[in-house]
């Protein structure tokens, strides 16, 4: 009954109609021309009333769940009111807050300030020199008082010559470079990034009565743009497979925006009618970059549904001040992962012969991580906000953000455990439809829901103990990965002495050398550098550690060839494997003592058993 009311309360809070306020709206007005040179300009007009007023930056944004906002990057503020400067103070405890004292007879702030466009290591932010990603939240201060779905907002930008853009936002003017959009909420504009570039192409996907589908894409070269015909027609079949699962939509029109930028580099950010994409400038020439990264697009649009209008209730804060709490990521994130993976089979985003290769490589990575034997899979989710910042060094130690692929074996746990059970008559797809789908379309809103929520909807699908599922794989530490979920299947884990044809692809784009399920170590296939060590294993007993950089193997100059043969021709041998290593400038032969040849995680049949995992990535829809 609890849940039931926080929940209505929390609808009527974040859900309400866009025009439900009557306030005067914030005059936004950004000046991105210079974007390209690491610097935006941003002008406010902020209706107010005489007396104390709080300004603030959004400090937890949406989607990326954790204190992300860069209030660094906010400089040269400064406030004025009929043109006369306003002093402002920064709270001493929420540096995210601004206090100012309104004047007698002012109805409006006019606030100014600057946002730069790099990160804490000087690199250049979400920019290259013909392409930016726009962010919303880094270009507004709020008054505080009321949720942000109540704050009205009319935006407009100015963007570099030439420029063409994409966003949910609708335009309701454009002169030139400058464009002025309808007004919107604060919820709604910072759920709503802008892509823009030089070089942009629009290609429309699936439409139906009353809404529409479009791949926007903004690339650092002409080249970029080139997607093939065929490519085209599996994002339009990820939208036909995703659509007859949940069975409803949330959006009147949905935009992929996706930018093609070395520069800019992979990114994915999930938002109500669009998602943030982001991946290398051959991303969509080059099949072997589409297929290492193929779950990207499918992943963001999964979240429309999960995350966006179905929304844990601890995460759907009324502003961006309130701190959210990530303790249901293993079902926002989690099973999003699991979908982005299966609806990237199941489109041909990614051919269905990897199917056993994927889960193998994240079954075998998530068993190799010592630090699962003191920290469960709700601690990861819990500890998110923190997580997202971590650095590599002995990040299995640690563990990182597991409820993405460790969640997504949960669920595949859960899909296989309904499916043998009802003998292939449901499936998870029965629950994702009815709890996610919700039943009708709708426009963009925000419906809550908590555990007891999730395993409620999974017993409507397949009566079972889901309270002691989600407690003894989510709760508890737990030695291994759920491989129950792979036997089920009709799988086992293995390991073999050549890699799957998925992980030399990937290996391949990454650059990377496979020594965690060898020596226990990651190190870059170029540069040698060691990322990571894991503990207990023969490299960190010989010592090495990350931040190292091997530089010889066996006395002969380091690289990805000679590297791998010194494992194949240790296996038999009573030597150990030497590495010369720089630490710091100091060089040290470290001593590995590892006799097992080469190990490569694969998936192998199990006699006498279904293949429900090709039952689980068989296309729904007809190919066109």
């Amino acid at each position: 009954m609890r849940n039931a009311v926080v929940a209505a309360a929390l609808m009527l809070l974040l859900a309400g109609p866009a025009h439900a306020q009557s306030a005067a709206p914030i005059e936004l007005d950004v000046d991105a021309t210079g974007v390209t040179r690491g610097l935006v300009h941003v002008r406010e007009t902020i209706p107010v009333r005489p007396g104390a007023l709080t300004l603030y930056f959004p400090k937890w944004i949406p989607g990326e769940h954790s204190p992300s906002g860069r209030i660094e990057n906010l400089v040269t503020l400064r406030i004025a009111a009929g043109g006369t400067l306003v002093p402002w103070r920064r709270d001493a405890v929420d540096l995210y807050a601004f206090h100012v004292d309104v004047p007698a007879g002012a109805s409006s702030l006019e606030v100014a300030f600057d946002s730069i466009r790099y990160g804490r290591n000087g690199e250049r932010v979400g920019t290259s020199d013909k392409t930016a990603v726009i962010e919303w939240n880094a270009l507004v201060l709020y008054p505080g008082g009321s949720p942000v779905a109540n704050v009205n907002v009319r935006p407009a930008i100015a963007l570099p010559e030439g420029w063409d853009y994409g966003t949910a936002l609708a335009q309701s003017a454009r002169d030139g470079a400058h464009v002025t959009f309808a007004q919107t909420t604060l919820e709604m504009l910072v759920d709503s990034t802008l892509d823009a570039s030089l070089f942009a192409r629009k290609i429309p996907l699936v439409e139906g009565a009353g809404w529409t589908t479009e791949l926007d894409l903004f690339g650092d070269g002409a080249g970029a743009l080139n997607a093939s015909d065929a490519t085209i027609g599996k994002f339009k079949r990820l939208v036909r497979e995703e659509l007859a699962v949940y069975g409803a939509r949330h959006w009147h029109s949905y935009r992929f925006l996706l930018t093609l930028s070395d520069p800019i580099g992979f990114h994915g950010v999930e938002h109500h009618a669009e998602s943030d994409n982001g991946a290398r400038e051959n991303y969509l020439t080059d099949g072997a970059a589409l297929a290492a990264g193929a779950d990207l697009l499918p992943h963001e649009f999964n979240h429309s549904w999960n995350g966006k209008y179905r929304r844990p209730a601890d995460l759907a804060t009324p502003d961006y001040q309130r701190p959210m709490e990530t303790d249901l990521l293993w079902v926002y994130e989690g099973m999003t992962q699991y979908y982005g993976e299966v609806f990237a089979f199941r489109s041909g985003l990614l051919d269905a012969k990897y199917l056993p290769d994927v889960f193998a490589l994240e079954t075998a990575s998530l068993d190799a991580e010592p630090g699962r034997l003191t920290r469960p899979l709700l601690d990861t989710a819990v500890s998110a906000p923190f997580l997202y910042g971590a650095s590599a060094p002995y990040g299995s130690l640690r563990r990182g953000v597991d409820f993405y692929g460790e969640g997504a074996l949960v669920w595949l746990d859960a899909d296989t455990l309904i499916r043998a059970g009802t003998g292939g008559r449901r499936s998870l797809d029965d629950m994702a439809r009815a709890f996610f789908g919700g039943g009708r379309d709708t426009e963009p809103m925000v419906v809550p829901y908590t555990r007891a929520d999730v395993i409620d909807a999974l017993n409507a699908v397949y009566p079972h103990d889901w309270a002691g599922f989600f407690r003894d794989r989510i709760d508890r530490i737990q030695v291994h990965p759920p491989l129950d979920a792979l036997e089920r299947a009709g799988w086992r884990l293995v390991y073999k002495d050549e890699p799957t044809a998925f992980e030399t692809l990937r290996d391949g784009r990454r650059g990377g050398i496979a020594a965690r399920f060898t020596l226990g170590m990651a190190l870059g296939g170029g540069d040698g550098i060691v990322s990571d060590v894991l503990a207990g294993s023969p490299a960190a007993k010989a010592g090495l550690a990350p931040g190292m950089r091997v530089v010889a193997v066996d006395g002969r100059a380091f690289s990805r060839d000679v590297f791998e043969a010194a494992i194949k021709g240790a296996k038999g041998s009573a030597a150990p494997i030497a590495l010369l290593a720089e630490n710091g400038g100091y060089f040290h032969t470290y001593d590995v003592d590892y006799h097992g040849g080469p190990r490569y995680p694969h998936l192998e049949r199990i006699a006498g058993t279904k293949d429900l995992l090709a039952a689980i990535a068989r296309p729904r829809t007809p190919a066109r």
